[in-house]
């Protein structure tokens, strides 16, 4: 498997491809002619001045029988190679080599580790002892192609590695100019470059037990180096490519000299790594801004959503548990506590929603700050790195409260189109009307096992919610418009709007465009229990005025039933209690 892209490659797949030099795409069809192989894309975030692991996702593009292997490999014509070198001159980029396996003649994605220095780009190296034998011996073979001009450990060029193959490197033995293969060197006619080796710029009694992240130290530093290699357990050598030589069977099985957990290399083959490189800090920067913002208004469009269900909730609440209570009527009382106690899960839930919503503000401003900022400042990059990562931990968080506020969003005060909610309510009559006929329009309350919890709709609303819990909700409890008149005018947007009763079938019309429009709070019902009901409440005008309050069931649940209270016990559907209140 291999893969290019230009070091400002983003993860949206279409916009890295247009913005690829044309020498990169033209090594893509290259290579993808001689050997089928498949096209990675990665975009990489480290943490703020230490390593990171990251994944990589990569777009593989698998022969039809099988996945990339060693004899696929093997068999690469050199034109692959040359591909890599247009590559590389031409624009920079990443090439992996991986054992990837894609679906049969398809695509798959898969992912890879990478480490992460981010932080440290641009930095001037602090000069340990052997960085500074290392600078003593700059002008020694083993820096390229021009040796004078490279000055190890002094400034990071790349910021994060990972592992892309296990081979035997031809660059090992045929690309080393100036170190112990120098008589074998055959690139000079070919390519022109040389690898680099540790062990040629740091002097033995600096050198540091091999590892990973060591080897990784040094090559970041050496210009135009786009690979490290560890052979043998220690030894190390950066490389501007590398390319596979058909080998024996051997593994990358040599543990690392620094690190007994991890290998380096082989007698024989090379672990290879790539080098991930710096300039995308402020590009990063401003996509981690825009996909904030993005989330962050989504958030909050729903926390006002939500807050508005708490404080109507809260609202309707204060009015009707009190007058019920006065009124003798404890289980109309007890639904208003429970309104009382869902607004309070609403109100927190909102309240959590806010407090990032101030964080938001406060990593914008940061960001704002580091705007046209030289990211090769080792102090920019790092105030850079660590917002672009309290951003991505922001969005997290985001993404996870704006996911319960929709949910409390739909089950507070659902929404619905106009043409979906209009005429639901046709469907429910009073529940009085499947118990005495005589009083089927007067107010009244009703209790039962809960279906869901509160929520705020008109009367078609609160239908058409019931008719969704299609296996648990046979009626509900509607409790319109509660404000006073002085209320109303101090709470313009807030408050419930006054509704009016259309004759025979109960529909709430909404009589103002601001606020709730026509709602109230409903109870929905999996089981009718008891029900309530006001005969001296003709012609009132108040809360408790027959368009306000008034317990239905659904029609073709009952039809043909009543709902009378049996004295045996034996009917199922019927109440348990039917209350006249002569009030």
């Amino acid at each position: 498997l291999r893969s290019q892209a230009p070091p400002s490659v983003r993860h949206q797949r279409s916009t890295s491809r247009l913005a690829m030099a044309p020498s990169v795409v033209n090594a893509l069809v290259i290579v993808a002619s001689a050997a089928a192989p498949a096209a990675a894309y990665g975009h990489f975030r480290g943490s703020s001045g230490g390593e990171s692991m990251q994944t990589v996702e990569m777009l593989s593009q698998a022969p039809p029988a099988s996945g990339i292997n060693a004899a696929h490999r093997r068999a690469m014509a050199p034109s692959v190679v040359n591909a890599l070198v247009i590559a590389a001159s031409a624009a920079a980029p990443v090439a992996a080599y991986g054992n990837f396996r894609g679906s049969s003649g398809g695509e798959s994605l898969q992912t890879v580790e990478m480490h992460m220095y981010k932080a440290d780009c641009g930095k001037s190296r602090a000069l340990k002892k052997f960085a500074r034998s290392a600078m003593a011996h700059s002008r020694m073979p083993g820096a390229g192609m021009k040796p004078d001009e490279i000055k190890p450990f002094e400034t990071v060029l790349k910021d994060g590695f990972f592992p892309v193959s296990c081979v035997k490197d031809m660059m090992f033995t045929y690309g080393d100019k100036f170190h112990d293969n120098k008589f074998e060197y055959k690139l000079g006619d070919v390519s022109n470059v040389s690898i680099v080796h540790y062990d040629s710029l740091v002097v033995k009694e600096d050198r540091e037990p091999m590892t990973h992240e060591v080897c990784f130290d040094f090559c970041r530093t050496i210009p135009d180096m786009s690979f490290f290699g560890l052979q043998n357990g220690r030894m190390c050598y950066c490389a501007p490519y590398f390319k596979a030589m058909e080998s024996d069977s051997s593994q990358c099985d040599a543990v690392c000299d620094g690190n007994p957990s991890t290998m380096c290399g082989g007698k024989t083959k090379s672990s290879i790594f790539s080098m991930h490189d710096c300039q995308t800090t402020s590009a990063d920067l401003a996509d981690s801004a825009g996909k904030l913002g993005e989330a962050s208004a989504e958030m909050t469009t729903l926390e006002a959503h939500v807050s508005l269900a708490a404080r109507n909730l809260q609202t309707a609440a204060d009015e009707f548990q009190p007058m019920f209570g006065s009124a003798g009527d404890p289980v109309a009382s007890d639904l208003f506590q429970s309104a009382k106690v869902y607004a309070g899960e609403l109100e927190k839930a909102a309240a959590e929603a806010k407090k990032l919503e101030a964080t938001v503000a406060d990593l914008e401003h940061t960001a704002m700050g580091l705007e046209g900022q030289d990211f090769s400042n080792p102090e920019h990059a790092r105030s850079a790195e660590a917002t672009i990562e309290d951003m991505e931990k922001t969005a997290t968080s985001i993404a996870a409260v704006s996911e319960d506020l929709e949910k409390l969003a739909k089950a507070s005060s659902p929404t619905y189109e106009h043409e979906e909610e209009i005429g639901a309510g046709k469907t429910y009559y009073p529940a009085m009307y499947f118990v005495d006929k005589q009083f089927e329009e007067v107010p009244s309350t009703c209790g039962g096992v809960p279906a869901e919890k509160p929520l705020i709709s008109t009367f078609d609303g609160c239908a058409r919610a019931c008719d969704n819990d299609v296996h648990e909700c046979v009626g509900f409890g509607f409790f319109g418009y509660p404000f006073s008149q002085q209320q109303q005018q101090q709470r313009p947007q807030q408050g419930l709007q006054p509704g009016r009763l259309r004759p025979r079938f109960l529909q709430v019309v909404p009589e103002g465009l601001s606020g709730y429009g026509g709602q109230g709070v409903c109870f929905l019902y999996s089981k009718m229990q008891s029900v309530t009901y006001y005969t001296k409440c003709e012609g009132a005008t108040g809360p408790l005025s027959p368009d306000k309050v008034m317990c239905f069931v659904k029609f073709s649940e009952f039809e043909g039933a009543t709902l009378k209270p049996d004295p045996s016990g034996k009917c199922d559907l019927c109440l348990k209690e039917a209350k006249k209140a002569d009030r």
